[in-house]
């Protein structure tokens, strides 16, 4: 490991499979911008507490969520009330200095989204390796065109 992690990931087990890896990942940046306010773990983005629904010790509380499909990203902002149309979307990798990475779905298999949990570590700035896409519809559309030349 490149770094060590805030003193809540003692609330929590990191899951087995967690582990450096570096993936092209969308985010939803709801300051409109890839800075530190759009990039921060659920748990940071909710004030360092939990809801009264949320379990304590789902790994996934305490990361950054990120996806690696542009039509996910663009389903979860729309279900986002803090996301404001247009949706500002960034797009970048999961470099290992900042964290430990694992799709959801190698932990929850009836999962069929490509969402990626991000554990970052202490004083990350995973917003670095990202930037943000002008049109998203127009990248939508690109996306599922390579798609389809490429299989």
């Amino acid at each position: 490991m490149k770094g060590k992690f805030p003193d809540y990931f003692n609330n929590f087990k990191l899951p087995e499979g967690a582990r450096e890896e570096t993936l092209t990942v969308y985010r939803a940046c709801k300051s409109g911008k890839c800075d530190k306010a759009s990039f921060q773990p659920t748990f940071e983005e909710q004030g360092c507490s939990l809801g009264p629904l949320d379990d304590p010790c789902d790994p996934s509380m305490y990361s950054l969520s990120t996806y690696l499909k542009p039509k996910d990203i663009k389903r979860f902002a729309a279900m986002d009330s803090d996301m404001h149309v247009p949706y500002k979307i960034a797009i970048g990798k999961t470099e290992p200095k900042c964290g430990l990475i694992q799709p959801t779905k190698e932990r929850k298999k009836k999962s069929k989204s490509s969402h990626v949990d991000w554990w970052l570590y202490e004083d990350a700035k995973p917003y670095r390796e990202f930037s943000l896409i002008d049109d998203f519809d127009q990248h939508l559309i690109e996306y599922k065109k390579e798609k389809e030349r490429n299989g």
